[in-house]
């Protein structure tokens, strides 16, 4: 047992290069289990530099079907999936350490606080470690039973080399930008309709909309909004850096890598106050928020964004805040995991 092994569910791009990261600062090649995003996302190999040993999430599986020694050191997404349980379940029976990867944010509703005592009587034994996205993470795995000094922040995070500050906001187009699933989920609908609403206050501005989904079909027509489709993470890097505002209005949202994304572009942020991400990177020097289904709420949010005159320092408050997550960070918290159960 001497590897480090990690599992990924819907594995993304932006996962695999933060997995190469963290192989590169453990000075060796980490086999990843992942199982495959709905989304066709593209080079996801490439990214990581390695083949992926792929499965059915729903399906248990063992590391001798999938040809590979049981590692000391598990990285296991989740609790809900009986591959990578039962990957963890080895783990544990031959002596090894399970860091669980957990993307929930605290949101404190009943079935949060109903959910505390299985996980703590059912779960928290399993795992020697919780890695988590941010703060929000944080607080859930504490109210989890989780002890604080086992508890890593920066599981998910966006490239750098993709996103990053571009031209200052005062010579950006005055547009608004939505990236996301056309679902009920992200609110797609009812940002459409805040910006309509208040599209005579602000006739300079455009919304532009990116993804797809079975809503797209549900945005309303006008003059001012653009409704595109999937753009792939090589591509949207440009698209931020060409927008004043990025928009989430999510009436649930883990935690919302698209928000990094925007932050590490430089742009102002327009979030429900639902979306995981949030303590992490809005502030009120470079974000709004509201709450989610509330779209006069949204509009009113839309213009003191579009009105802001310190446009300089919200960019350069985006961009700071921004510096807390990525390929690096993950890198140095999954080496501390593994200094920690070694």
């Amino acid at each position: 047992m001497s590897r480090i092994a990690f599992s990924w569910n819907g594995l993304p791009q932006y996962a695999a290069r933060q997995l190469a990261a963290a192989s590169a600062e453990l000075g060796q090649d980490c086999p990843v289990v992942g199982s495959r995003a709905q989304v066709p996302i593209q080079g996801v190999e490439a990214a990581l530099g390695r083949p992926v040993h792929w499965v059915e999430a729903s399906r248990p599986t063992t590391w001798r079907e999938l040809g590979l020694d049981v590692p000391r050191v598990f990285f296991q997404s989740g609790w809900a999936y009986p591959a990578f349980n039962a990957l963890g379940d080895e783990v544990r029976a031959a002596g090894g350490k399970v860091c669980l990867l957990m993307d929930n944010n605290w949101r404190g509703d009943l079935r949060q606080i109903l959910g505390a005592p299985w996980f703590r009587l059912c779960q928290r034994r399993k795992f020697s470690a919780v890695l988590v996205p941010g703060k929000s993470g944080r607080r859930l795995a504490r109210w989890y039973g989780m002890p604080d000094e086992k508890i890593f922040e920066g599981m998910y995070g966006a490239d750098p080399r993709l996103f990053f500050n571009g031209p200052p906001l005062s010579e950006r187009p005055k547009r608004i930008i939505f990236v996301g699933q056309y679902i009920k989920r992200k609110g797609c609908v009812p940002l459409a309709r805040a910006f309509a609403s208040v599209a005579p206050m602000l006739p300079d501005w455009e919304l532009c909309m990116y993804g797809s989904g079975p809503l797209q079909s549900a945005i309303p027509d006008h003059p001012q909004i653009r409704v595109h489709g999937f753009v792939q993470p090589e591509q949207l890097g440009e698209l931020y850096r060409n927008a004043r505002v990025f928009a989430l209005p999510s009436f649930a949202e883990a935690w919302g890598l698209v928000v990094h994304e925007a932050a590490l572009s430089g742009c102002q942020l327009l979030l429900s106050a639902t979306v995981g991400s949030a303590p992490d990177f809005a502030m009120p020097a470079n974000a709004r928020t509201f709450r989610p289904g509330d779209e006069i709420g949204l509009a009113s949010a839309m213009v003191q964004l579009a009105e802001t005159a310190e446009l300089q320092e919200a960019q350069s408050a985006s961009v700071a805040a921004a510096q807390s997550h990525g390929p690096a960070v993950f890198a140095r918290q999954v080496h501390a995991i593994v200094r920690q159960l070694s």
